[in-house]
């Protein structure tokens, strides 16, 4: 999931920054110091907790993947008033919950406490409702079949869309994924480097109820599925305010205190499709 982190994230360089003078006839106004701790939180409904992320402030227009990993805090998630620790994974600082008597639902209102530089760091985000009337286009996807033998099916069949409903222009974001480890490659001449094996793509936040799957920008054969997640507040609020430089110094949206960043809550649902071959024409 740590693609996902990385997406999401895309909007923080509005928010964990370190004001500096560098440039600038600006005096640093106190907001944010170097002991301030940054917090990325994403809780999914029904999925586990592996997406907090522990971190340093990073200069303003600088990369955020430069910040300072923090690998020694004390992190936990507070379900009615119930706190559960969580732990490091590796020299990451990202955090995750190993139990399994913890689960992300619809309505729960969830707390989150990070101490570290001497300070409780908190925040609270609400799980929101699942998207409402999602639908695919089309659950059968043809990749092209290459050699000197026509394909049956027609090119609007190598492409679906996925849909749903949304009267108050909420913010939705998409995951498409592979669900089978070893399956051939649409194009077997492609050469594909990643981390991982399955396929898996994490759209920017849209306000378009829909989603386009084509056919080119998949990579394997076989089961996939599209997640299609609201997103709550907390977040709409960051992405909706995440353009800021050196000449705009007021303070971005954060709802955590006593620290910078953000804590929130996404709700999913998924539709299934499949990459097969074109059928050939007989002769």
């Amino acid at each position: 999931m740590d693609r996902t982190r990385r997406s999401l994230a895309v909007v923080f360089g509005s928010v964990v920054i370190m004001i500096g003078t560098g440039g600038c006839d600006t005096t640093p106004t106190g907001l944010y110091s170097t002991d301030q701790v940054v917090v990325e939180a994403f809780l999914f409904a029904n999925e586990p907790i592996t997406e907090v992320f522990v971190g340093g402030t990073f200069a303003l227009g600088g990369d955020p993947d430069s910040a300072i990993a923090i690998n020694d805090a004390d992190v936990r998630i507070l379900k009615n008033g119930v706190p559960h620790t969580l732990d490091a994974v590796g020299e990451s600082g990202r955090y995750e919950y190993r139990g399994r008597d913890l689960v992300v639902e619809e309505g729960d209102v969830l707390g989150l406490e990070v101490d570290y530089y001497g300070r409780t760091a908190v925040g609270e985000t609400t799980v929101p409702p699942p998207p409402v009337g999602v639908a695919i286009e089309r659950d059968t996807v043809f990749a092209p079949r290459f050699g000197p033998r026509r394909n049956r099916s027609t090119p609007g069949e190598r492409n679906t869309e996925v849909t749903w409903l949304n009267p108050d222009e909420l913010w939705h974001f998409v995951v498409v994924e592979s669900l089978e480890d070893s399956v051939p490659q649409i194009f077997p001449d492609q050469v594909i480097e990643r981390i991982q094996r399955r396929f898996r793509f994490v759209s920017r936040p849209t306000l378009e109820p829909l989603f386009g799957v084509s056919i080119l920008t998949l990579e394997d054969m076989g089961e996939h599925q599209v997640r299609v997640y609201r997103v709550n507040e907390e977040y709409q609020e960051l992405y909706e305010n995440r353009t800021q430089d050196s000449r705009d110094l007021n303070e971005p949206p954060s709802n955590i205190r006593n620290g910078l960043g953000v804590f929130s809550a996404f709700n999913s649902v998924v539709v299934p499709f499949v990459v097969v071959r074109d059928p050939v024409l007989t002769p």
